[in-house]
């Protein structure tokens, strides 16, 4: 952490910062995660599949972000290359250095930064949920920041103190393991499921609030502080 902040103290512009080693090259929202004047969106992804130990075959059956990987040539070896990253002792450095970099373009001034952990890929060990709960921890008094994860491995959570920047949404589908259920419900995560029909009508009933999977920066739905659970509807 003390390499990140000397590093970045040591550039002065964001050219010099997304040049310098530690920089590591994010994906800036996609077509539902669009930027606007009030919010920026930045997206960390690893590889489908292979990084998602907890996934179910429900989960893998309908995965975009595999589909993805096999539709657009570079997905993959992008993904693959953040890997290797995330393994690496310099991860946590690299990671602040880059958000530290992002909240000093002069386009963030005035936005509120969402950081979605994984729109591919998952916490893969606990090793590497260590570091991501390192570095949320290091920018948990910075108002203009919030982290979202939509995961399946909530086990490594279980019994964690999440840090209050830090939106953790347990992923469930009906072939989710009753282990995870039960860590679920004692930690009270929020949870983001997926209907349709019927399911999805009874979901709405029992207090789930609905995505409609169109706008994000103006539902915020899952990074604000409604506690809701929420469903989407299965498309």
């Amino acid at each position: 952490m003390i390499k990140a902040l000397e590093a970045f103290k040591a550039t002065k512009t964001i050219k010099e910062r997304e040049a310098h080693k530690l920089f590591i090259k994010l994906s800036h929202g996609n077509k539902k995660l669009e930027s606007n004047d009030e919010i920026a969106f930045l997206i960390w992804n690893l590889p489908a599949v292979i990084t998602c130990p907890h996934r179910t075959i429900h989960c893998e059956s309908f995965c975009y972000a595999l589909k993805a990987e096999l539709q657009y040539p570079d997905a993959l070896p992008s993904r693959m290359r953040h890997f290797e990253i995330s393994r690496n002792p310099d991860f946590v450095d690299r990671m602040i250095f880059t958000i530290l970099t992002e909240l000093s373009r002069p386009s963030n001034k005035n936005r509120k930064i969402v950081f979605r952990i994984h729109e591919s890929g998952d916490f893969y060990n606990m090793e590497y949920t260590k570091k991501w709960l390192e570095i949320m921890n290091y920018f948990k008094g910075n108002k203009k920041l919030v982290f979202v994860a939509y995961t399946k491995s909530v086990c490594y959570f279980d019994g964690v103190a999440l840090p209050n920047n830090f939106k953790l949404l347990a992923s469930v589908w009906d072939d989710t393991k009753p282990t995870n259920l039960e860590i679920i419900a004692r930690n009270h995560f929020k949870i983001y499921t997926a209907y349709k029909g019927d399911d999805l009508k009874r979901a709405l009933a029992s207090g789930f609030v609905k995505c409609r999977c169109e706008d994000c920066a103006t539902c915020g739905k899952c990074w604000n502080r409604s506690k809701k659970s929420i469903v989407c509807e299965i498309h």
